[in-house]
């Protein structure tokens, strides 16, 4: 079943390798072949319970038959399940692999909890997770914090979205030396061609969509702390709907028809749009006719429709609780940063980006630069580069 050579043994286990993550993997899995390790994958669950449209990438992935990867349950979600059976399938593949490194997703899913558990019960690996958790994610209970820590103390390593994240995970007992940044990336050069592509069809593709000619692009999930209420008013309150601009909400939740009552009571009903999640690969083209883009969320832990947005060579407006704020958006250099809540400085900034073009395409094109670093490649080298330190640490102890 496995297949060892010389070079490091490093264990990747997910709850499902959604589209998201298949280029992630992709490029952990060139990177550890050219230095000659050792790379297996393990999928806890073959369907995703949050995706509703088709997966393109994911079933790109699985359709070359790679080798070196297993999925333990493949007719159940990542809502959960069998976890029981799980387990025992989990400590069945650590054994037979027998992995110097193993890294997860998440340090409280169920599976983590487990790999956590065989981890110091066979001390034969060091443990490492992948989270972009930060401190001000929500109000935090002193006592769920305290909690965490005595969990999160247990791993040898964390790879985390960035520099604010890596300083929570400080908090909660992984040092600094033992973190490295660089886990909310997406596949930047398809996602640009697409996006270009998409530019070159203009008509088809707003045709195909029925995308309005010129709009403001808002892509969340339609609940509280995503704050699309906001993103109405403050559309509203700058009157660009007077200059023919639409604003798109792209998502679902159960915020739509409140959303959709506010957008009318503001008298803004005919200029905001709702349009369903379509796959990864389409979202390229919604990206590249918008004007640009806006996160308003109450806080985020990081955002990739920033990442997505930029690389459409697309500006953004996010919140100053947003992960990517501060680290990929910075502010007035490549995009607008504005505190949650606050709609009318949220309107101001609508409303400059649209009535000047210059200040607009400055804007995108230092968007598109910043976004680059933030590839799969990024991801791989970094988790890589975590990984060979805590195996030398571990082996000079």
């Amino acid at each position: 079943m496995f297949i060892l050579k010389d070079g490091m043994r490093l264990l990747f286990v997910i709850g499902h390798l959604g589209d998201y993550h298949v280029p992630r993997y992709e490029a952990l899995l060139q990177l550890a072949a050219s230095r000659g390790d050792e790379l297996f994958l393990t999928e806890i669950y073959g369907r995703s319970g949050v995706y509703t449209f088709p997966q393109t990438r994911r079933a790109g992935f699985f359709a070359r038959s790679p080798a070196q990867l297993v999925t333990l349950e493949n007719d159940l979600t990542d809502a959960g399940g069998r976890r029981l059976r799980i387990a025992c399938r989990l400590a069945r593949v650590v054994r037979n692999f027998q992995p110097e490194v193993v890294v997860t997703l998440g340090y409280n899913t169920s599976y983590s909890l487990w790999l956590c558990i065989l981890r110091h019960t066979s001390r034969r690996f060091s443990l490492i997770y992948m989270s972009d958790s930060k401190a001000d994610d929500g109000r935090r209970s002193p006592f769920k914090e305290s909690l965490k820590r005595i969990l999160v103390r247990r791993f040898d390593g964390a790879l985390v979205a960035g520099q604010r994240h890596r300083a929570y995970a400080q908090t909660l007992g992984i040092p600094l030396e033992r973190s490295r940044v660089g886990f909310d990336v997406i596949d930047v050069a398809q996602f640009s061609r697409l996006a270009e592509e998409a530019r070159a069809s203009d008509p088809e593709i707003r045709s195909l969509y029925g995308l309005p000619q010129r709009y403001v692009l808002c892509v969340s999930r339609f609940i509280a702390r995503k704050n699309v209420d906001v993103v109405v008013d403050a559309f509203a309150r700058s009157q660009l709907a007077g200059q023919g601009i639409s604003l798109l909400l792209v998502g679902q939740g159960p915020g739509e028809r409140a959303l959709r009552l506010l957008a009318s009571h503001l008298q803004v009903g005919e200029k905001v749009c709702f349009m369903r999640p379509v796959p990864n690969s389409e979202m390229a083209a919604i990206y590249a006719l918008s004007e640009f883009v806006v996160l308003a969320s109450e806080f985020d832990q990081w955002g990739l429709c920033v990442n997505e947005a930029f690389a459409a060579a697309r500006t953004a407006i996010v919140t100053v609780t947003c992960g990517a704020a501060e680290e990929l958006v910075l502010d007035n250099i490549n995009g607008f940063i504005v505190k949650p809540g606050d709609t009318d400085a949220l309107a101001e900034r609508m409303r400059a980006l649209v009535l000047h073009d210059a200040m607009r395409e400055r804007l995108s094109k230092q968007a598109r630069l910043t976004v680059a670093r933030w590839s799969p490649a990024f991801f791989a080298s970094n988790l890589m580069d975590l990984a060979d330190y805590i195996v030398n640490s571990s082996a000079r102890r």
